[in-house]
């Protein structure tokens, strides 16, 4: 028995037999293929495996769409606000949709083609097979020598061909072609819906061909219901798919995205809002990285804001507080005019024969301390006071020193420096009422007063507080004051001097009245060693270092000298002194 021959055919009606002799048409010589011609698709992208996607290139050239205009890059002010309603992203989600959706449907089908493709192709290789198995089990049991003229041998098994539900035709053919015997009718159908294989007999002297047609109508139904049902299966598949992927965009990006943009508009408004993650920080989720970052600009943002708004009020406030203390400044500055005028002139007691030089240096622009020189009946006045404090409280003080004492000599006649110093504490607790209960003023003065006689050549001093000073030939001496100052509520405390103290006077001799200032100098006595007070015994040994100087040079050089000593460090207090020499 011969290999069988498979071949699917198209039935020419023309090509027919309209009988079963030997001078009939072959019936197997007209069965051959129609070539169905296809209409060409247009390609795409340019791809020489596939159409693949259309590309937005092909769907302007299929579709008559208006070119859109671009949109400008920055974002309008305001932009936020349609994006914060939704519109924005109801766009990217039919977006991600149009771009997802058919490239996941054309896999789909395509696979499910495939699949359904693989499955009719092995069917009809089956189909097939059993029909050469058909063809040649018949040929086979036909195949005897002298076959043709005994239609009693092939004529049971064509009629046993016809039993088969698939049968449509089988035609046995001679050696030479022409038909021997036939079996069923001429089948008429699509050529996709016919089977047609033929079995070869090859007895020594009756060659011939078995024609065998079975019908593929069976199979194309079977194709085609499993065609109906992977393309259901596509559908719904597709729509899960569908249905699961807008759960999840709404869920995991559209609605954090919403959130994120409603904050972005609320902080577009200076309304430092940030985005709730919900606890559920995710350092792998993209958004969930946009979001904090965004929440981390947010605060650096609000805190920008803060210190801004701080910022300017710090500068208004320093604007305000610089203009108060200009005007301050300003005022003070009119204050150490009238304290200036107020002072006497160093040079006043020239014609009265007394050489003199003063350090007058407030701490501020001006101060508590202050002097008076006057040369009255004959007699040379010298007073050195240090009211309490320093600056303005200091300077109110001293309008009250100078009053009274003009007072003290011009109205009461006073020329004893204890009797000028117990006038002065009066008037002073007078002014500042500190005579009665619950005086609220703590307030007074150190003040030295020496007075000389040229006539007499005599020298009275009389101190509160403050010593005179005398240094002739190297040789320093002090001459003390009572320790009490001036002033201040009664506490039963030592009293002013009653009785003024006779200083010797010999040439050479330079006197000294200073107020605590000048001796309170903080400084290193040497390089390394730990700050110190100058005190009363530093003054005077620098003092006595310039004893053979002129008055003026003298104080300049001890002025050089405090500056010196006290290096880095501030001064302290109000200064003052006054030094003289009696010719």
């Amino acid at each position: 028995m011969s290999g069988a021959e498979t071949t699917l055919v198209a039935i020419r009606q023309d090509d027919a037999p309209t009988g079963a002799g030997p001078g009939s048409e072959p019936l197997v010589a007209g069965l051959g293929f129609e070539e169905v011609a296809e209409p060409a698709a247009p390609r795409r992208g340019g791809s020489l495996r596939g159409a693949g996607p259309m590309r937005r290139e092909d769907l302007r050239a299929a579709a008559p769409f208006a070119e859109a205009a671009e949109t400008d890059r920055i974002m309008k002010p305001g932009a936020l606000r349609g994006a914060a309603r939704g519109r924005d992203l109801d766009s990217l989600t039919r977006t991600l949709f149009l771009r997802i959706y058919p490239v996941i449907a054309i896999v789909v089908l395509l696979t499910q083609a495939g699949i359904a493709w693989v499955n009719y192709a092995d069917q009809l290789r089956l189909y097939t097979e059993r029909a050469n198995l058909l063809a040649a089990l018949t040929a086979s049991a036909i195949d005897r020598p002298g076959w043709e003229r005994a239609a009693g041998t092939f004529g049971p098994q064509l009629q046993a061909l016809a039993r088969d539900p698939a049968f449509r035709y089988a035609a046995l053919k001679d050696g030479q072609g022409r038909i021997v015997g036939t079996a069923g009718e001429t089948p008429r159908g699509k050529p996709w819906d016919l089977v047609q294989v033929s079995a070869a007999l090859e007895s020594a002297g009756s060659p011939g061909t078995l024609a065998l047609v079975l019908s593929a109508e069976e199979l194309r139904d079977n194709a085609g219901s499993q065609a109906l049902l992977a393309l259901g299966t596509s559908v719904v598949l597709m729509l899960a798919f569908v249905a699961t992927l807008h759960l999840n965009l709404r869920r995991h990006v559209v609605a954090p995205v919403q959130r994120l943009l409603v904050a972005m508009r609320k902080v577009e408004h200076k309304h430092w809002t940030t985005v709730d993650l919900g606890g559920a920080y995710r350092p792998s989720n993209e958004i969930d990285a946009i979001s904090q970052a965004f929440n981390s600009m947010v605060e650096g943002l609000r805190s920008g804001d803060e210190a801004k708004q701080l910022l300017q009020a710090l500068e208004r406030a320093h604007a305000e507080l610089e203009t108060a203390n200009r005007q301050v400044i300003e005022s003070i500055g009119y204050a150490r005019r009238i304290q200036a005028s107020v002072l006497p002139d160093p040079a006043a007691l020239t014609p009265a024969g007394v050489d003199l030089a003063v350090l007058w240096e407030p701490l501020h622009l001006v101060g508590g301390d202050y002097y008076w020189l006057e040369e009255i009946d004959g007699l040379s006045v010298i007073v050195v006071a240090d009211c309490t404090g320093h600056g303005v409280p200091g300077a109110f003080l001293t309008l009250i020193v100078a009053t009274a004492l003009d007072r003290l000599l011009h109205e009461r006649g006073l020329r004893s420096p204890a009797a000028i110093l117990a006038g002065l504490d009066a008037m002073v607790r007078t002014q500042l009422r500190q005579d009665g209960r619950g005086a609220e003023s703590d307030d007074g003065l150190d003040c030295g007063i020496c007075v000389w006689d040229p006539g007499h050549r005599s020298l009275r001093f009389a101190g509160a507080g403050l010593s005179l000073t005398a240094i002739r030939d190297g040789a320093v001496a002090r001459v003390r004051g009572s320790r009490r100052g001036l002033g201040y509520p009664r506490t039963g405390r030592e009293a002013p001097p009653e009785a003024d103290s006779f200083v010797p006077v010999e040439p050479g001799t330079t006197f000294y009245l200073m107020t605590d200032g000048v001796t309170d100098q903080m400084g290193e006595p040497a390089p390394g060693q730990r700050p110190r007070l100058l005190g009363q015994r530093g003054v005077t040994e620098r003092l006595a270092a310039r004893a053979g100087e002129p008055l003026a040079e003298q104080v300049a050089g001890l002025e050089r000298d405090l500056a010196a000593y006290r290096g880095g460090q501030p001064r302290r207090d109000d200064m003052t002194l006054v030094a003289f020499r009696l010719g």
